[in-house]
């Protein structure tokens, strides 16, 4: 099956998106088939296994259709779950706590990855972390990344209040950015990164190095659709474990899969493949120890003022735990 997808547009504001959207609490099931309307915000190599598991068939012959919509960010992903538009998102995991924290019922369902997958990378002449102090660093915005950097910057001994961070937007255009000298820096992942590199950037550090076991994308959706459909969902996220699994045991097939889905060269593929093979989740699990550190994070260095949720508020293993 070739992937469908379309291009959601959010509604300003969520509270204000709840009350005048439709929302439905049914799944579209036809024949003994499920349509999953997925919203992501998510590409390339992070994604590589839904990617995958559509073009394999794998979601197909376990009868669920996935209907990808593409988002340009995690507040637009969160958008279109609110209003009914996406079944389920796959998303970051900060845009989850602060929606959670917001008054929103988007539960982490399972994730895509098991690491962090952001890279740090600097112009020419900053050789380490701390000689980030007083510097410009891109990224894509409050909710997409400055939260983690905030942390990553405290961890290796550098004040964050001392970096100035730019809302750059998507990734390509923060490459942009730093090849351009508008910015020291940038938390990138590959592809991106290598592009970066050609460009004469440097890698400083691993954000997974620091942070261990620190889910970056999850699936989430909401309770209300989740509860009346628990074995749709389950179904699916079996689906997507399988996908994950032959991501892992087919490399060259999932990098060609990968360089034709993405429109990027070999290498920039394999490089991509390389570094975010060992994190696929075959189980589809979430670490509870990784959950507490982000909210520790998010308390710490987020933007978010409300009352943070608790680990068991924001996540249910149940929809993975009771798959094969």
């Amino acid at each position: 099956m070739k992937r469908r997808a379309l291009l959601a547009g959010a509604c300003a504001g969520l509270l204000a998106l709840v009350a005048s959207c439709a929302n439905s609490t049914e799944l579209s099931a036809a024949n003994g088939r499920t349509t999953i309307k997925l919203a992501s915000s998510i590409t390339g190599s992070s994604f590589l296994a839904v990617t995958a598991g559509i073009e394999q068939g794998i979601f197909d012959k376990n009868g669920i259709d996935v209907e990808v919509i593409r988002v340009k960010s995690t507040a637009e992903a969160t958008a279109a779950v609110a209003s009914g538009q996406a079944n389920v998102a796959a998303m970051l995991t900060e845009g989850v706590i602060s929606s959670r924290a917001s008054g929103s019922d988007l539960k982490i369902i399972a994730n895509l990855l098991t690491e962090q997958q952001y890279l740090l990378y600097s112009k020419p002449g900053i050789d380490s972390i701390g000689q980030f102090a007083g510097r410009k660093l891109a990224t894509g915005g409050p909710g997409s990344g400055e939260t983690l950097a905030k942390g990553l910057f405290a961890a290796m001994g550098v004040d964050p209040s001392t970096v100035a961070y730019i809302a750059s937007g998507p990734l390509a255009t923060q490459v942009a950015a730093l090849s351009a000298g508008q910015v020291d820096g940038a938390s990138l992942v590959p592809p991106y990164s290598l592009a970066a590199s050609t460009e004469g950037a440097r890698k400083i550090i691993e954000f997974r190095d620091v942070f261990p076991k620190l889910t970056p994308q999850v699936f989430a959706a909401s309770e209300r659709v989740l509860t009346p459909n628990p074995n749709e969902f389950r179904a699916f996220l079996s689906a997507y474990k399988e996908s994950a699994r032959w991501v892992v045991d087919h490399p060259d097939d999932a990098v060609s899969i990968l360089m034709n889905d993405s429109q990027i060269s070999y290498d920039a593929a394999k490089d991509a493949y390389d570094f975010a093979m060992p994190d696929y989740s075959t189980d589809g699990l979430v670490d509870n120890q990784g959950l507490r550190t982000w909210l520790d994070l998010t308390d710490k260095y987020g933007t978010v003022h409300d009352e943070l949720p608790t680990v068991d508020e924001l996540y249910d293993p149940s929809y993975v735990s009771n798959t094969p």
